[in-house]
């Protein structure tokens, strides 16, 4: 990876415990390649995971017998073609099924737009399809350019290296975009309201945004996603562990972290449920920040105010995740004449006020009664989740808060998201709820329970200009380095997450191995 590494690899501390380079807590997606990253550098790598298995949020799994589905979302952030190539993905049978088309259901009608430009920019509307496709060129090269921002070095005295220090961080590529709101952005590029809409149907697809204020245009920034891989996202998972594993990471599943010791601001210790000690010269933690710090560190050994900026960075959980399993496929009536526009995403979404509406609601812990809907057919894209003949729908549902204001998801809360699902899948496609044979809900409290993120949030924190780039989680936190010495974030938490999957695992890694290499930590 560029750097030279003598002598980084300890067989030992003197006292009988194995001591390791490198201890990364949680072994999802970012846990993984942040493993194999060390790993290949020549470091002696732990990954330490709570659950029966690796993966995360990138996981497939059977919610009725037979019928399989990711849990969390049906695709990730883009991973950059450079890390997806540096990983191996494909050696690995990876295969990204980017979806051909999304639509949108609204006030105003259905509107379909196509993932190719040549297809995108045929029909009514060229001026304004035309810049779209302009637009996605431009998201294009801003991803490029954060997934190719260089590491730089740790900076003992933060204040005086950006007045004094010849190397100085420079603006990240998309920061403009936090001073407009995403009506206000999309309406300098695209005249079509519908079309508008459409756009910000993708851009805030399962979360509580209103396009009306400030800041909400960076929400564009998330292009078009990772694509789906055949199996689902647990093939993705499965590829990233077998890759981590082959580079020489050691994988310990049911190793629940409880603790990480500071002693005078380094960190170094990880302690196991059950009292067990891992030693390590440096920890990874994939966790948001709150739970890092808060959660498995003691207050009193956080210097000055850290615990309160800590408690002072905003998450919530704003999604909610319907499963249905299907006797038969549905039968979306836009199909007819565009049979691959129900590969993709289906959003039925009132206008732009409902979305600011929805989100108004949800910041006050209220289910909206129209909240922002995504539907997908997974199965048809790969047949194989589903038995012959069945069907897998997912109901993604935006704006719907992980805590309520009146109390904790009961069942009869949980019915009310069912019949929203239900009364989505049949207006998008008529006749669907009679072909329902199984569903599964799952909420905020159900996101954290399962992969351990704060409040159900899969961003890893709002995506807001003061916890954005260089603000992410805060100012003078560069490359997922932290205030403690040895301790490292490189989950999503940390920019340039939530918009690609992957990097911020990445600059975390190689500035870890950039301050181990410099001698900087022992």
């Amino acid at each position: 990876d560029g750097y030279p590494l003598p002598d980084l690899v300890k067989s030992g501390t003197g006292t009988g415990m194995k001591r390791y380079d490198a201890a990364i807590i949680g072994a999802g997606p970012h846990g993984l390649i942040a493993a194999q990253i060390l790993a290949r550098a020549g470091l002696c790598v732990i990954v330490l995971e709570r659950a029966v298995q690796t993966g995360g949020r990138a996981g497939t799994r059977e919610f009725h017998p037979g019928f399989r589905a990711s849990s969390f979302a049906d695709e990730l952030a883009s991973i950059p073609g450079a890390l997806f190539r540096e990983l191996n993905l494909a050696g690995h049978g990876v295969l990204l099924m980017p979806a051909p088309a999304s639509v949108c259901l609204s006030g105003d009608g259905a509107s379909i737009l196509f993932a190719d430009e040549a297809r995108l920019t045929q029909g009514p509307g060229f001026s304004a399809r035309t810049e779209i496709a302009r637009l996605r060129r431009e998201i294009c090269t801003l991803q490029a350019a954060m997934a190719a921002r260089p590491v730089l070095p740790r900076q003992r005295n933060s204040w005086f290296a950006l007045r004094h220090h010849r190397v100085r961080p420079k603006p990240w590529s998309g920061d403009d975009w936090g001073h407009f709101s995403l009506d206000h952005a999309l309406r300098a590029t695209v005249p079509d309201a519908r079309l508008r809409l459409h756009l910000a149907a993708d851009a805030v697809s399962g979360r509580a945004v209103s396009p009306f204020l400030a800041g909400t245009a960076l929400h564009l920034l998330r292009g078009f996603g990772s694509g789906m891989p055949a199996g689902g996202l647990g093939a993705l998972g499965a590829a990233l562990d077998a890759g981590a594993r082959a580079a020489g990471a050691t994988i310990r599943c049911e190793a629940e972290v409880t603790d990480i010791a500071i002693v005078k601001r380094r960190a170094g210790t990880l302690v196991l449920a059950g009292g067990e000690e891992i030693d390590a010269r440096a920890i990874v933690s994939t966790l948001d920040v709150k739970r890092t710090f808060l959660g498995l560190c003691a207050w009193n050994a956080l210097s000055g105010d850290l615990a309160k900026r800590i408690t002072r960075y905003r998450m919530m959980g704003q999604g909610a995740r319907v499963l249905l399993a299907l006797d038969a496929p549905p039968e979306f009536p836009f199909a007819r004449e565009v049979p691959d526009s129900a590969l993709g995403p289906v959003h039925i979404v009132a206008s732009m006020e409902h979305l600011s509406q929805a989100y108004d609601a949800c910041r006050a812990g209220i289910l909206a009664e129209k909240p922002p809907i995504t539907l997908r057919v997974p199965s048809l894209s790969d047949p194989a989740l589903a038995p012959a003949g069945k069907a897998v729908m997912t109901v993604t549902i935006g704006a719907v808060p992980s805590r309520l204001f009146d109390g904790d998801w009961t069942d009869e809360k949980r019915k009310r998201l069912s019949t929203l699902a239900l009364a989505a899948a049949d207006q998008a496609a008529p006749g669907t709820s009679a072909r329902v044979v199984a569903s599964q809900i799952i909420v905020g409290p159900d996101i954290e329970e399962a992969i351990g993120v704060t409040d159900g949030d899969l961003d890893g924190g709002e995506v807001a200009p003061d916890q954005i780039f260089g603000f992410r989680p805060f100012a003078g936190w560069q490359d997922g380095r932290t205030s403690v010495a040895g301790l490292y974030l490189g989950g999503h938490c940390v920019a340039p997450s939530p918009f690609l999957l992957g990097s911020a695992a990445v600059r975390a890694a190689r500035a870890l191995i950039a301050d181990l290499t410099s001698g900087r930590l022992k």
